[in-house]
């Protein structure tokens, strides 16, 4: 049979397709862009394809839209339809999120965690990323618009373990 490779798939999930789910009502199945119906089919069963699937593969992700829509900071911008790959960065129609990390392992001083040096990086990879934002090549107008203009970035860490051997912190502890 045919196999996706080197993707990352999620479904999206209304609280509509839920309640039919709980109910075991008929679900029908919309093409994306003649908004026809292609199919119905009973949405217990699709769901339960989704759950042993995510069980066997990891994949698909789940993402419940309604439910994610009612934090949405910008709604009069769009309705956040998707995440980013790893699912940590909910995005409206055309957004990006350009990501980073800091290997906190690498701001150790001593047997301290050498804060003005963390500070530092913190400050340079936030610029980084929001200039990645500016020298970026967009492919589409609507792309460029929407990511120029709220200019969602992510900074996380790296190292975290390394880090508290470093500081001689056992991983499980409180303190």
């Amino acid at each position: 049979g045919k196999t996706l490779t080197n993707f990352n798939i999620s479904v999206g999930a209304t609280d509509d397709f839920m309640n039919a789910v709980a109910e075991e009502k008929e679900w029908k199945l919309i093409g994306p862009h003649n908004k026809e119906v292609v199919k119905i089919v009973n949405a217990k069963n699709i769901w339960e394809q989704i759950i042993t699937n995510a069980w066997s593969t990891g994949d698909p992700g789940l993402i419940f839209l309604d439910t994610i829509n009612k934090s949405n900071p910008t709604p009069a911008v769009g309705r956040i339809e998707w995440t980013n790959p790893c699912g940590e960065v909910p995005l409206l129609p055309y957004e990006s999120c350009n990501l980073g990390s800091i290997d906190v392992a690498k701001c150790v001083k001593g047997k301290e965690i050498d804060f003005t040096k963390l500070e530092d990086l913190i400050i340079t990879a936030v610029r980084f990323l929001d200039n990645v934002i500016e020298v970026n090549n967009y492919i589409i107008p609507e792309i460029k618009n929407m990511v120029t203009g709220n200019r969602k970035i992510g900074l996380g860490i790296m190292g975290w373990a390394e880090l508290l051997i470093r500081l001689e912190i056992p991983y499980a502890s409180e303190n």
